[in-house]
């Protein structure tokens, strides 16, 4: 099981990420863009920190927002920012989902994810479902 897309078919505008005071749009690898805030992020990722600071040092000509293109597809963001914001978080049943949540922790250095799901895997049955790709995750991440 991987992250579905949570837009409408021919979309490409996220549902839940299309906040009107956005200075930030994210673009996935599948063409769904995420307009977010670039101060949320900041504080969220060290990765999306460093990145953004780059415009304090050479800021835009114009005022419009800045577009970020990232590889992942708008299912696993729309779970990624999920972290980000006061809105649900993924339910998570299976180990790939969380394999590929770990992953973009890893890669935007997003501790509030690896923490979350460090305690998810200690407390659900998931976990118990596959010991070995477990402790892998756990020697890996």
């Amino acid at each position: 099981m991987s992250f579905e897309s949570t837009t409408a078919p021919g979309s490409t505008k996220s549902p839940h990420f299309q906040f009107p005071d956005a200075d930030l749009i994210i673009r996935t690898s599948d063409k769904v863009t995420f307009h977010v805030h670039k101060t949320i992020l900041s504080f969220a990722s060290r990765v999306f920190r460093d990145m953004l600071s780059l415009d304090n040092i050479n800021p835009p000509f114009t005022s419009e927002q800045r577009v970020v293109d990232v590889s992942e597809e708008s299912g696993l963001m729309d779970a990624t920012l999920r972290y980000f914001y006061p809105l649900s978080r993924p339910i998570l049943k299976d180990l790939l989902p969380i394999i590929l949540l770990l992953e973009v922790a890893d890669k935007y250095d997003i501790p509030v994810i690896t923490f979350s799901l460090e305690d998810l895997l200690l407390v659900t049955e998931v976990a118990k479902s596959s010991p070995g790709r477990t402790y892998a995750l756990a020697r890996k991440f």
